[in-house]
């Protein structure tokens, strides 16, 4: 009986654990899918303004010049669910904070996304802007350590015949 009664209980942790598991991807795979028609970008100059609405209008506008004029995306502000800075202000801090883009559809981060080749022949205004996409927490760290191993690639490489990239 107790025999019986321990191998219940083994069955039992095995189900419990099974399903925390089946959780977690759950709640990862709807994270993801929460994500999927955001953009971050990243050292675009914050605005001086007082008023936090005219900063965002600021990121706003650069946005639209960004897409618009650089990428030639053809986007209006009625395609953009909401734009904000990520992090708190800090007035010391000299990098400003990344700028989060939600858009409308998914096509129209695909149309931002394959458009990313023209910053190389953009102008001085865009020249250091870096787009890239939204991102959970389990998939920064998996391209962290990815990034890791190939730094730590190309530092044994004394052929310098490959190149790494993640």
């Amino acid at each position: 009986m107790d025999e019986s009664l321990e191998q219940v209980a083994g069955n039992l942790q095995a189900v419990k654990s099974s399903i925390h598991k089946m959780t977690e991807e759950a709640a990862e795979q709807q994270d993801k899918e929460g994500r999927r028609n955001n953009v971050v970008i990243y050292k675009i100059p914050e605005s001086d303004a007082t008023r936090a609405e005219d900063r965002n209008k600021a990121d706003i506008d650069f946005c639209l010049q960004l897409f618009n004029s650089c990428l030639h995306v053809g986007i209006d502000e009625q395609d953009f669910v909401n734009v904000f800075r990520l992090g708190r202000t800090d007035e010391s801090n000299t990098n400003p904070r990344p700028l989060m883009v939600q858009l409308e559809r998914y096509s129209l981060k695909n149309l931002i996304i394959e458009s990313l080749f023209k910053l190389k022949s953009a102008s001085q205004k865009f020249k250091g802007v870096v787009v890239a996409h939204d991102m959970t927490v389990k998939e920064w760290e998996e391209c962290k350590h990815l990034v890791e191993e190939a730094k730590q690639k190309v530092a044994m490489d004394t052929s310098q015949e490959y190149l790494y990239r993640v």
